[in-house]
């Protein structure tokens, strides 16, 4: 008889599934998506049941070691997520263990993070002479004895407040009240109010637009077939509410929903309103991000896992949520760059969620004011179902938009910065008591400082990029590495002491805006400001209970945000990022401009948007201040198939990087001449060449990109490459497939 086996894919450096066999005492017990312990060379190690099989022991020629033991007495994983990992492999060029690791968090693999909750209950009655002794000697014992008594209760310890620990203890030492530990689960965001009750979807009427939206989607959920909507809806057109009634309609039918933002700042208000607006109980919708402490994660993940949980909300990791019966999956702001992972495994989150809900028959919603290039290109092939709602749901208009040449602000000898047409409107505001947003995308004070006298910069002596000067600690940071060091008083380089800055972030934005207006509260809202748990949260809801005139920030503020009190936004530079080497760049600052722009008259006070630019007749500028997202996807398209670009391609980029700069250069040339040799039409390359930032953490970088229509064709050939030659510790490279950062 044939020996019964499992096929584990193990957290080991082995790439790929080995067989062991299954004890006689788990035969009836292990299932497919367990997590397991087995034997790995001399160690121990994690593994994830893939299937079973029967071996025949004549046809064995090595000896089969044993699993040792179930971690869980569930699968963690489902057969969906067991597929997707497979086709991530395959298209991501990612090993199993990486892959593995970033799904099944660290607190599920050790098996910790429990929380217990201490109960006390009165498990002794006194006589009545050791009542009256407790209450002569010990009036405070004698005081929770008496509670306990009438109560007839069990309650946490942590509760008794009234109660000193000294006297419980007490009581628990002579035996007359009794001690229990419980189980707990965390919940996440329990607390946090964002100006929503329970009530709030009462009185929601839906628009005829929603209303068409949410018949499309009905439509396609009753198919019960795979299927991809894309909601365009302009800011404020009620987008959140079409995704409601699509998870409201799952859950009826028994279904588990998958709620993606770009951002974890904005996952506390998105779990309020779906916790209100769904009405379910807090345990059954979950969070996700890198955010929470390791008990929470582990609670999080062994809810989801259990079936407890209905719905995950959280950012891109959220999609590997190990729900069993996936029916929709939401991804808000599909256009965020950052639903790419920046390391490996980097995947697309907004991808891998289509690609998973086609694994389980289920539906995908992406929704975007500015929807991305990629996703209205599948509109276009028939591959996505457009839904548009092109009106604000409280019957406000988009906000007017100004644009200010800032050309003639330099040559009337004014401020390069604020412009009297925006001061002038802020000032206005304020009388008003409405509140302003000024948008400045880049953090710190000053970008670049510099010596008036030679040609010395401050840059990071481990990366190729200048450092920033941030004023309240006197120092100049790295944005890239974090390298910290102090101002210089005079020049290292000539000695002298004209160390002058230039450039303009948050900080300096928000120093002028205090002057220029010394009576106005004015926050800043960005990475540097954010750094304690919940600050991000306190200071909006400072903002949103009128505490702050005006915010100032960076793309924290541009999306997501509901502030009916806002009625001007101003943009104050984008020149920079128009001019950024990136193919993506003129996408990207079209939707900053629409997202940020979308905050300004959400309530019943007109709106009023400032672009400050020093090009104002381009048409990236012209377009956004017209909202014509479609106009601008046709330029857009146009100029990126002149040059083959996504997405009339795929394109792999190899980064290589190395201590040594010839050796890293030399390998980059290497296997670009390998590949131009096996390309045969079938992909072309650029490159090799200096990347944009050249040095990062002391490892000097190079780009090569490979274009084409198929990822697995360029794939295939990249692999004959790497074994011919080989990585080294100063020379290696990464494949990053379908990049979104091409610095």
């Amino acid at each position: 008889m044939g020996c019964l086996c499992a096929e584990v894919l193990t957290f080991g450096m082995f790439d790929g599934p080995l067989l062991y066999a299954i004890p006689r005492g788990l035969e009836n017990v292990l299932t497919d998506g367990m997590l397991v312990r087995v034997p790995f060379g001399r160690t121990k190690t994690l593994g994830i049941v893939l299937s079973t099989c029967q071996t025949d022991p004549n046809k064995s020629s090595f000896q089969v070691k044993e699993i040792l033991n179930i971690e869980y007495d569930f699968p963690l994983l489902g057969a969906d997520m067991i597929k997707l990992i497979f086709w991530m492999r395959k298209y991501y060029a990612v090993s199993y263990k990486s892959l593995l690791e970033t799904i099944v968090p660290l607190a599920i693999r050790k098996n910790s993070g429990f929380k217990f909750v201490t109960k006390l209950s009165l498990i002794k009655a006194l006589s009545k002479e050791d009542y009256e002794i407790l209450e002569r000697r010990s009036p405070k014992q004698h005081a929770l004895y008496e509670f306990l008594l009438k109560s007839n209760g069990i309650f946490e310890k942590s509760g008794l407040k009234n109660f000193s620990t000294s006297a419980i203890n007490s009581l628990i030492d002579k035996g007359i009240v009794g001690e229990t530990f419980e189980r707990t689960n965390r919940i996440v965001y329990v607390d946090q109010t964002f100006g929503e009750s329970r009530n709030h979807r009462k009185n929601v009427t839906l628009t005829v637009e929603q209303q068409n939206v949410v018949t499309n989607i009905a439509e396609s959920l009753a198919k019960g077939e795979f299927c991809t909507h894309l909601i365009h809806g302009i800011t404020g057109s009620g987008k959140t509410e079409v995704y409601l009634h699509a998870m409201e309609s799952i859950l009826k039918s028994g279904g588990d929903a998958i709620y993606l933002v770009p951002e974890l700042t904005l996952t506390p208000q998105t779990v309020h309103r779906i916790r209100c607006g769904i009405n379910l109980p807090a345990v059954q919708v979950v969070v996700w991000h890198s955010g929470l402490s390791e008990g929470e994660r582990r609670d999080a993940w062994l809810a989801m896992a259990s079936s407890e949980a209905k719905i995950v909300i959280g950012a891109r990791s959220a999609i590997f949520a190990p729900l069993k019966n996936t029916k929709i999956i939401i991804v808000d702001e599909e256009h965020e760059t950052t639903y790419k992972q920046a390391e490996t495994p980097r995947y697309h989150a907004r991808d891998v969620a289509v690609y998973r809900a086609k694994l389980c028959n289920a539906i995908c919603i992406l929704g975007s004011a500015t929807p991305s290039i990629e996703s209205l290109f599948n509109v276009s092939l028939q591959k996505y179902t457009l839904n548009t709602l092109k009106n604000r749901i409280d019957g406000s208009t988009l906000p007017r938009v100004e644009v200010v040449d800032m050309r003639h602000e330099h040559s009337a000898g004014k401020s390069n910065i604020i412009s009297s047409r925006l001061r002038d409107l802020v000032e206005d505001r304020l009388v008003k008591h409405e509140q302003v947003i000024l948008f400045l995308n880049k953090r710190g004070y000053s970008s670049v400082v510099f010596c008036k006298n030679c040609d010395y910069v401050a840059t990071c002596p481990h990366c190729s990029t200048s450092l920033t000067y941030h004023r309240p600690q006197n120092v100049l940071r790295c944005h890239v590495c974090n390298y910290v060091e102090n101002l210089p008083v005079k020049c290292p380089k000539c000695g002298g002491y004209d160390i002058l800055q230039s450039g303009v972030g948050t900080q300096k934005l928000m120093g002028i805006i205090c002057a220029l207006f010394p009576l106005a509260k004015v926050e800043r809202l960005d990475s540097d400001t954010t750094t304690t748990k919940d600050s991000f949260y306190k200071i909006l809801n400072r903002f949103r209970d009128g505490e702050i005139d005006i915010l100032v920030g960076t793309q924290m503020i541009s999306k997501g945000l509901d502030f009916p009190n806002v009625s001007l936004v101003g943009i104050v530079n984008i020149d920079n990022a128009m001019n950024f080497p990136d193919f993506r760049s003129n996408e990207r600052v079209f939707q900053s401009i629409i997202q940020v722009s979308g905050r300004a008259g959400r309530g019943n006070k007109p709106g009023i948007v400032v672009i400050q630019t020093n090009f104002p007749s381009s048409d990236l500028v012209q377009l956004a201040v017209q909202n014509d997202v479609e106009s601008f996807f046709r330029n857009e398209l146009t100029a990126r198939s002149e040059f083959f670009y996504p997405p009339f391609s795929h394109i792999v980029r190899l980064i290589f990087s190395g201590k040594n700069e010839v050796k890293t250069e030399f390998l980059a040339k290497k296997i670009c001449e390998d590949l131009r040799k096996q390309s045969r039409g079938l992909f072309e390359l650029r490159g090799p060449a200096p990347a944009v930032i050249y040095k990062v953490k002391d490892r000097f970088r190079f780009s090569l990109m490979c274009f084409s229509k198929s990822v697995a064709t360029v794939l295939e050939k990249i692999y004959e490459s790497m074994g011919i030659f080989k990585s080294a510790k100063d020379a290696t490279w990464t494949i990053d497939v379908d990049p979104v950062d091409m610095m």
